[in-house]
């Protein structure tokens, strides 16, 4: 058997159940659960041979991008998916040995893609109320901190970090050896923040943001990395030159141009969250508060069962007890208030 790197061999591989999914109400991924902008539908539908035999061209693509988070185009650059956006980053940035902070639970991408860079993982765990433990990251940076990763607001724990605090890390991680504050905001839709506005202060701060959740585009994988002009150079080099796919960015495109579609589905989102969080409070179910198209509740010893039986009824929730601190809850995602009732009557018949 031919071994791989020692790097790859010490690694637990990510599986995350994402067969036979389709016909079932999705509330296990946090994808958008009704599918993109009839704008995106259409414009798929009205591909020529051409485009898709033609290798893709992105420049149309980030001048709109760019207009749309009022950047320059030297400042973002396309992703295949938020995850490519993580790996480059590191990819770029970190050698064998530096220290990259991780507070957990959070994307389990992180910490595979660091172990990947022979990086050393400094974990640490959010406060027992699932807060952001801004105070132990403050002390974990030092001179060997090349990056601390920064999740707003967390998956799976939908937690916030509040801008405040963001930015007592980018001083700290400033003051030592200029180290890199990757910041992902894959739900930033549902709090209506971004640290965007951060970049031009703040030369070491790395937005990554994603088309793959509000914008129901997961399954065409593109993304997006937001920061200063000379870390945009320096992360290109790191990037494979056509690794967004045409039909992706044609998507994107068109996503771009409904912001009424995206309004009314953060606005379901926003109404499903509180619906869920007060009829679970009812049924005695411990749910924590969440800013993002998720809520994380308690089930305790049941919740596999739970999962396994709504799973029957073509409901399709995750459980995360095998997370840091979070033995016994599922993750619940969010959709149209539609959806959520039918979840909760279903969930109601099971319990």
């Amino acid at each position: 058997m031919i071994k791989p790197r020692k790097a790859i061999e010490k690694l637990e591989a990510y599986n995350p159940p994402i067969e036979n999914r389709g016909n079932s109400l999705r509330m296990d991924f946090n994808e958008n659960t009704v599918g993109p902008s009839p704008k995106v539908v259409e414009a798929i539908k009205n591909i020529s041979r051409d485009y898709v035999s033609c290798y893709p061209e992105y420049n149309a693509f980030k001048k709109k991008l760019a207009k749309y988070l009022r950047v320059k185009e030297s400042q973002v650059i396309p992703t295949n998916a938020s995850d490519d956006g993580i790996k480059v980053i590191m990819d770029t940035y970190i050698e064998e040995g530096d220290e990259i902070i991780i507070p957990e639970p959070t994307f389990p991408m992180f910490r595979i893609y660091a172990g990947i860079a022979d990086a050393k993982i400094i974990s640490m765990l959010y406060n027992e109320d699932l807060s952001f433990p801004t105070a132990k990251v403050l002390s974990a940076i030092n001179d060997k901190t090349k990056i601390i990763v920064v999740v707003n607001p967390n998956n799976p724990t939908g937690t916030p970090v509040k801008r405040a605090d963001i930015i007592k890390i980018l001083e700290k991680s400033k003051s030592a050896k200029n180290s890199i504050v990757l910041l992902d905001e894959a739900y930033h839709h549902f709090t209506k923040e971004t640290g965007i506005d951060l970049i031009g202060k703040y030369e070491n701060l790395i937005v990554v943001q994603t088309f793959s959740k509000v914008f129901g585009l997961a399954g065409l994988r593109i993304g997006y990395i937001i920061s200063s002009e000379q870390n945009i150079r320096n992360i290109k080099k790191a990037c494979s030159p056509y690794s967004v796919n045409s039909i992706a960015v044609l998507a994107a495109s068109a996503a771009l141009d409904d912001e009424n579609y995206i309004e009314w589905y953060v606005s379901e989102v926003e109404k499903s969250r509180e619906l869920l969080y007060q009829e679970l409070k009812k049924l005695g179910i411990k749910a924590y508060p969440s800013s993002a198209n998720f809520i994380l509740a308690y089930f305790g010893n049941k919740s596999k069962e739970i999962m396994d039986k709504l799973k029957q009824d073509g409901i399709l929730i995750r459980d995360r007890s095998s997370d840091k601190m979070l033995n016994g809850c599922i993750r619940i995602s969010l959709g149209t208030v539609e959806q959520t009732k039918k979840f909760l009557g279903h969930l109601k018949t099971v319990l």
